[in-house]
């Protein structure tokens, strides 16, 4: 997701931890690359099996995901590939939830209003082949948003169309003419032949 490296990059500085960047690219994975419903379980292996390589080649014998107990509630193949590599999952354990851990974050001063995000890939359909210029141009439009306060943005894709998400309470933010013009103009640049709003009536 665009910005979230630079925005780890800032926690690890802030907590002073070693902070490590390896290049990884899922459309290597033909499970990610034609949008199988098992493409988060190979892209997830694939990610930890590198993992315990480089902690391995540290001398580390532990390693911790953020699972947190909301995620059980959604369709996660991931979750298995945790499971089967011995990954630890320290919020789970705990029996945090999103809103907890929010709330332990502001309670130690760092950013617990930071908005859920998820792979770009779920917004496409299964089963359709991704590119890395559409990934990209999804990041674009969403990264728009963001960059402007809204907090879960979703655009959706299907075919050439793209369909938005928000929150209810950040539609009349969002269909104040300015910002509706300006956005159907960028998704318009961004290659998209229409643009629908998913949750306005």
């Amino acid at each position: 997701m665009p910005g979230e490296v630079a925005a780890a990059w800032a926690l690890a500085r802030c907590l002073r931890v070693h902070h490590l960047v390896r290049e990884f690219d899922p459309l290597s994975l033909p499970e990610f690359r034609h949008n199988r419903p098992e493409r988060c379980y190979a892209c997830k292996r694939a990610i930890i099996t590198r993992a315990w390589e480089i902690a391995a080649a540290r001398g580390f014998l532990v390693l911790w995901d953020g699972t947190n107990l909301d995620d059980l509630a959604d369709f996660r193949p991931g979750l298995r590939a945790l499971r089967e590599l011995g990954v630890e999952s320290p919020l789970l354990r705990a029996g945090l939830g999103k809103r907890d851990i929010r709330a332990l974050s502001r309670d130690l001063g760092l950013n617990g209003r930071q908005p859920a995000q998820s792979c770009l890939a779920t917004r496409f359909p299964h089963n359709t082949e991704l590119t890395r210029e559409d990934l990209a141009r999804v990041g674009r439009g969403e990264a728009w948003l963001r960059r402007r306060g809204f907090s879960r943005v979703r655009l959706r894709v299907r075919g050439g169309r793209a369909r938005l998400e928000l929150t209810p309470e950040e539609w009349p933010a969002f269909l104040a003419p300015a910002v509706r013009r300006r956005f159907t103009a960028l998704t318009a640049a961004l290659g998209f032949t229409a643009l629908s709003l998913d949750g306005t009536g």
